[in-house]
């Protein structure tokens, strides 16, 4: 509440309790083990979250004005609505034990191995809007937001059949009135623009070699992010600032690999 005094921040140190949030989901859960080797867990959830304290801190500027709280009120920085995660099991039916080729040299080639793999889809996180605040070195915060006229149609069209970061803007600034206050009128984030979804799929191939009855070797190769899937980043989202819309980077790691032994004794 005294953005003048940068260094008392009482947000930190759970001094500040006048934030507020409301969130709902639904959880959808499958978990089930079955006889022949196949483990799966599931889970599905559609969810919504409102706040007026995302990150706040009276120090930094995050609120565009601390006596007006209810214009900080807007869909969560980190909603997600809708969060698919898949982890599943199978150990493959051959060898000692299983339904096919359980005796035998082939048994110990092809049997003990399993596979297993957990994929993730997650919605991508709300965008914010910023312009920079004329009355900063008065007011003790640095960016504010603008003053738009409809929540909608702020993506920029595509010129081909997917954004490209190399030709597309992920937003116009054209799509935007010019602001003649300090102050806007945007909620924090927009639930109807979005950054770039997450699709990630890890997977691993593991074996046993069982050599006496405490004595075995355990063999496993895995890969994360198996179809080197890339998501790029939020762009500029200052209209003040010339990269406005623009996309220069990916979040997340490319595809790796990585194989590993471990001796039971």
């Amino acid at each position: 509440p005294f953005p003048q005094y940068l260094n008392i921040n009482t947000g930190a140190q759970s001094g500040d309790k006048s934030g507020h949030s409301s969130y709902h989901a639904m959880t959808i859960r499958m978990d089930r083990r079955f006889s022949g080797g196949l483990t799966f867990q599931w889970n599905y959830t559609f969810s919504k979250i409102l706040t007026d304290s995302d990150t706040y801190s009276a120090g930094n500027g995050t609120s565009q004005d601390q006596y007006n709280r209810g214009a900080e009120k807007s869909i969560g920085q980190f909603d997600q609505t809708h969060a698919l995660k898949l982890s599943t099991l199978y150990e493959l039916p051959w060898g000692k034990g299983r339904r096919w080729m359980n005796s035998g040299v082939a048994s110990h080639i092809l049997g003990g191995w399993r596979v297993s793999g957990i994929q993730t889809y997650l919605s991508g996180f709300p965008v914010a809007l910023q312009r920079n605040n004329p009355f900063a070195s008065l007011l003790f915060n640095g960016t504010t937001r603008p003053t738009v006229t409809s929540y909608d149609n702020w993506r920029a069209p595509l010129k081909g059949d997917q954004f490209d970061p190399a030709v597309d803007r992920f937003m116009v600034v054209s799509a935007f009135p010019t602001q003649l206050t300090a102050f806007g009128n945007v909620t924090r984030y927009n639930p109807k623009v979005r950054a770039f979804p997450v699709f990630n799929e890890n997977v691993s191939f593991a074996k046993s070699f069982n050599f006496t009855e405490d004595f075995r070797l355990d063999f496993r190769w895995e890969m994360f992010n198996m179809f080197n899937r890339h998501v790029f980043a939020v762009p500029n989202t200052n209209l003040n600032n010339n990269a406005f819309g623009l996309v220069n980077s990916t979040v997340g790691d490319a595809r790796q690999m990585q194989v590993g032994l471990k001796l039971y004794w």
